[in-house]
């Protein structure tokens, strides 16, 4: 009589407290692929140059410095927005994927104690068999 307790017991935990439990630590999983990618900082200083790295303009006007400067500065630009994108791009596709496990998971959940009973049938049926 305890043990029909204990896996009543266990499937109200499995089914009620854990899945709320899963909800949340699916929450903090996508919050974390947010900032650990940083995307809302790499769209806010999207423009900037890359590693804030640029040149000063000469203070007399040489155009020759001038344009050295001019185009060393717009291609550190360039870099920062291709270094930018990319890591916009691996940010934005792990968070679809984590959206997309999301139903997965908890399908497998869901249907894990069944699983388990099958896997310990199978492996009891392979055992005498």
């Amino acid at each position: 009589m305890k043990i029909i307790a204990i896996i009543l017991g266990y499937l109200k935990w499995h089914y009620g407290k854990a899945i709320f439990s899963i909800i949340q630590i699916w929450k903090n999983f996508l919050f974390f692929v947010f900032e650990f990618f940083s995307v809302k900082l790499l769209f806010k200083n999207f423009f900037d140059p890359w590693k804030k790295m640029s040149d000063t303009y000469p203070k007399n006007f040489d155009f020759k410095k001038y344009t050295y400067t001019f185009i060393t500065n717009l291609i550190v630009r360039v870099v920062g927005i291709l270094m930018r994108s990319g890591l916009i791009i691996i940010g934005l596709v792990s968070y679809l994927i984590m959206i997309l496990l999301y139903p997965i998971v908890l399908m497998l959940w869901l249907f894990l104690p069944l699983i388990v009973i099958f896997l310990i049938y199978s492996g009891l049926f392979l055992i005498f068999s």
